[in-house]
């Protein structure tokens, strides 16, 4: 169901600042459903964010750029801590 993949795609994310993981999961929502949905119907985020990751080259360029920026996120976030 389209709740069950939105449900999924929100545990996607979770060391990104909030806003970082909600612009991943808007802007690679059909990439999400088209590469990975097997891994969004485990409701794993690992495996949902692994297999993103595995196919980012496929997925669209406002998904890579989304996601590029949560990872600078995240590394800033690490190096501040």
């Amino acid at each position: 169901s389209k709740a069950a993949i939105i449900g999924a795609a929100t545990l996607l994310i979770s060391a990104a600042p909030l806003s970082a993981q909600n612009d991943v999961r808007e802007a690679c929502m059909p990439d999400i459903q088209k590469y990975c949905s097997a891994e969004l119907g485990t409701f794993s985020r690992e495996k949902v964010r692994a297999c993103l990751i595995k196919n980012i080259r496929k997925t669209s360029p406002a998904c890579q750029a989304a996601a590029k920026a949560q990872r600078d996120a995240e590394r800033a976030k690490k190096k501040r801590s």
